[in-house]
């Protein structure tokens, strides 16, 4: 009875599990708004003028202590020594705090060393909204701080998502294989990730019941030679 319990309670667990990832993640596939922004120029832009190449998109904001300067020095560093071409892909820096004027971005790019090539630029509210809504990230703000994910989107040159990467400290090799998805080459890991992980969950929980099964059956075991010692051997001398 306890492990049917407990075979039903894995099921769920993993059925939360998935539900969480997809929920949490940028959908596959999804088409960003060409919405109107701003670099630090002050030059009035349309985001569907990346279209055409693979463009990397980095949500972040000017007065971010920690993750987000994090992110720009590993994005910077890891396209550095990247294999692919710089030329045949974008970067956009984009910044989701609607009171970052031109002049902050300019002082960011300069105070970051953020590569001339790459784009920095933030918007109205209200398309900041819809962008941060159409690649599924989710922000807070506290104060005049924000709390956000820290995640790279990786697009087509149809402006659709193709691949992203969470946190901060990821290989080199990651972001030339999501550039090279982007590029249009196949991503059979990405497809298949999901079935993957619920597939190592089920496996672990399972390793996780059979290993609390043996040591209950151990502790049984230890529990009635106790009760129940084996008889002694008896010796006789001649």
């Amino acid at each position: 009875m306890i492990r049917r319990l407990a075979f039903v309670f894995l099921l769920i667990s993993i059925s939360e599990l998935r539900g969480n990832v997809v929920n949490l993640a940028p959908k596959k596939g999804g088409a960003l708004p060409s919405i109107d922004w701003v670099d630090e120029t002050g030059r009035a832009r349309k985001l569907d003028e990346f279209s055409g190449y693979p463009l990397i998109l980095l949500p972040v904001y000017t007065r971010c202590p920690g993750a987000c300067v994090q992110n720009v020095d590993h994005l910077i560093n890891a396209l550095a020594n990247s294999e692919i071409d710089p030329r045949q892909f974008r970067v956009l820096l984009f910044s989701f705090d609607a009171t970052d004027a031109p002049a902050a971005l300019a002082k960011y790019r300069q105070r970051e060393s953020i590569p001339l090539g790459w784009s920095i630029g933030s918007a109205s509210q209200s398309n900041i909204d819809a962008l941060l809504d159409s690649v599924g990230v989710q922000v807070g703000q506290a104060g005049t701080e924000f709390t956000h994910p820290n995640v790279i989107i990786f697009l087509d040159s149809k402006m659709r998502i193709a691949k992203w990467i969470y946190g901060t400290d990821y290989p080199g090799h990651d972001v030339d294989l999501a550039l090279k998805v982007a590029a249009g080459e196949s991503d059979w890991l990405g497809r298949k990730a999901t079935a993957i992980y619920s597939l190592l969950v089920f496996a672990a929980s399972i390793f996780l019941i059979v290993l609390v099964h043996l040591l209950l059956e151990r502790k049984r075991l230890n529990t009635s030679l106790v009760l129940n010692p084996p008889p002694t051997l008896q010796t006789y001398d001649s």
